[in-house]
């Protein structure tokens, strides 16, 4: 990485990863992938570039280590799994092949396998995968360096806001052992692991800023995190009115924690319930600091990501999930575009309205039966406390066939003296608008649904939520949405089916306002969401929220509904 230099601009703008405050100098910095071209061996050289390869894996495994000390658990899995990457077997074999078989110098293996690997990716149809690329292609380079012997690393002083393009997690907490206090990046989402990882470093962080490395220059800086901005250069007015938000923020995250145990419910004495988004193992930790009793969402990706989906791991997996918590954990099927599966399937075009999920799983059936199979026989450990919720379901005749599946494995298992829950719950993620909208006849099928509004507004808005140039388009408070939950809503009611919200509009205060006045109890979101969003549903009445629903449902933009809720909350 190197310093950039740029024009005077006052305000950078991009979207919240990460609320918080930083003052500080800023630091600038470019950052540019590694290309590697082939190069030949000669067969007398194979041996000495196989132990290169190894020598640069262990100590890029050294290296991976040595970061855990900075992290909690939460952060600590994302390292974890890096060092998985790198001692995965199918990544020794494949390198070792193009070093002994095709005689390829040892750096360029590696780069080959990590490249393939990512095109894969890219194609998957699954936007958890696509977040991860950073994180590949920042691995795929750092151990580049380490076999070549080329420290390309930077340091920064304490205090320091930085803009950048990107930042992988290992360089993340880097910089965070050295003092970073703020995070600007060109690219990434606010579920790209640096966003997770500063959300659990509490740096304040902002993504998708565009041209943020052209407009930024080295100067004093203030980050605030909720707005999604970055001052540049502040006058003394504007600098010291952050010094005296800092100080409230602060005294604000104490009184947070300390009302986490409070009852959940509203002024009205009406109950809800917050329960976690999951997606590492490690973050169950974070269940009881933030008293949350279930997980709402529990992504099973994760699994597929690090090559564990023989059946013993994966019920060994489920197994310690439901052993961690206190109440019902939701798991949610693989939710991953084919081609994360078989390097054979032929590329989409559009893979985000392609062979995923549901789709993907019912064709796949020995993939599908055997994590059905695994958590049906969980389920009949832990009676109750199992949930399944499906992902990517578009047509009523998908859960059929799921449920055909379901019912036979549990006769099977049943014939085998297994024990069975035989009330399992059955759930639909309703993130397309064709669920939605049929909603009533899908949850004849149901015992709930959950509402994922990360999907559901990409595919509402036609909006690429990925993609930095039309990202402001990508608008999960809009009315159109708005509308699809209370369609959703309603038909619940009639068919008596429990209604959840699984998407990041639960853990945003503006959503959970609303999706409350809306009619519904469950919200599900990041851990460190849950105090901030308990402090605002246990300070209103009932009346307050429904009134709240009713004025966004009537509104016809975006931002019409930002300035009702700012004036709700006035008021």
């Amino acid at each position: 990485m190197s310093k950039v230099e740029s024009v005077d601009h006052k305000v950078i703008s991009g979207i919240s990863a990460n609320s918080g405050i930083a003052i500080g100098n800023i630091v600038c910095i470019n950052s540019n992938r590694r290309k590697v071209l082939p190069k030949s061996i000669s067969e007398t050289e194979v041996d000495n570039h196989l132990k290169i390869f190894k020598d640069g894996r262990t100590a890029l495994l050294d290296e991976l280590s040595g970061m855990l000390d900075y992290l909690d658990e939460q952060s600590g899995s994302i390292i974890d799994t890096q060092k998985q990457i790198v001692l995965d077997s199918e990544v020794e074999k494949r390198v070792e092949s193009l070093i002994k078989e095709e005689l390829l110098s040892s750096d360029f293996a590696v780069y080959k396998t990590f490249c393939d690997f990512i095109e894969r990716l890219k194609e998957s149809g699954s936007e958890l995968f696509r977040q991860r690329i950073v994180d590949l292609e920042n691995l795929r380079d750092r151990f580049i360096d380490v076999i070549c012997d080329d420290d390309k690393s930077f340091s920064i002083k304490k205090g320091t806001i930085l803009v950048t393009k990107e930042l992988s997690p290992t360089e993340l907490v880097s910089l965070h052992a050295e003092g970073l206090s703020g995070l600007v990046m060109e690219k990434g989402g606010i579920t790209s692991h640096a966003a997770l990882i500063a959300q659990s470093l509490e740096i304040p962080c902002i993504v998708s800023a565009k041209s943020a490395t052209s407009k930024a220059f080295n100067t004093k800086g203030v980050l605030d995190g909720r707005e999604g901005v970055l001052i540049l250069d502040p006058e003394k007015e504007i600098l010291d009115k952050y010094k005296i938000k800092l100080k409230k923020l602060k005294k604000t995250q104490r009184r947070l924690l300390k009302n986490i145990n409070e009852p959940s419910r509203t002024k009205s004495g009406t109950e809800f319930f917050l329960s976690a988004n999951i997606e590492f193992e490690s973050e169950l930790n974070q269940l009881k600091k933030y008293n949350a009793t279930n997980i709402g969402l529990l992504r099973t990706e994760g699994l597929l990501f690090s090559n564990k989906t023989e059946f013993d791991e994966q019920l060994r997996f489920y197994d310690s999930v439901i052993l961690a918590t206190e109440g019902s954990v939701t798991f949610r099927l693989f939710d991953v575009g084919g081609d994360k599966l078989n390097a054979k399937i032929p590329e989409e075009a559009n893979p985000f309205l392609g062979w995923r999920g549901i789709r993907m799983l019912l064709d796949e059936k020995e993939l599908l039966e055997t994590q059905l199979k695994a958590l049906l026989i969980c389920a009949g450990k832990y009676k109750g406390r199992v949930k399944i919720l499906v992902p990517m379901i578009s047509v009523e005749e998908e859960i059929i066939a799921l449920k055909a599946i379901i019912e036979e494995l549990q006769s099977k298992l049943r014939n085998e003296g297994i024990k069975i829950d035989e009330k399992v719950a059955l759930g639909a993620m309703i993130e397309v608008p064709s669920a939605a909208l049929n909603a009533k006849n899908l949850a004849k099928h149901l015992d709930f649904m959950s509402i994922g509004t990360n999907d559901l507004t990409q595919y509402t808005m036609a909006v690429d939520r990925g993609n930095e140039k039309i990202c402001s388009l990508y608008q999960q408070q809009h009315p159109a949405i708005w509308e699809l939950i209370k369609i959703t809503v309603e038909a619940a009611a009639k068919t008596n089916t429990e209604i959840a919200v699984c998407g990041e509009l639960a853990g945003n205060v503006l959503g959970a306002c609303g999706l409350v006045g809306l009619g519904i109890r469950n919200l599900s979101m990041i851990s460190n969401a849950i105090p901030r969003i308990k402090e605002e549903l246990i300070s209103h009445n009932d009346s307050e929220f429904d009134e709240l629903a009713e004025s966004f449902l009537a509104a016809s933009n975006t931002t019409q509904i930002k300035e009702i809720f700012e004036d709700w909350r006035v008021h």
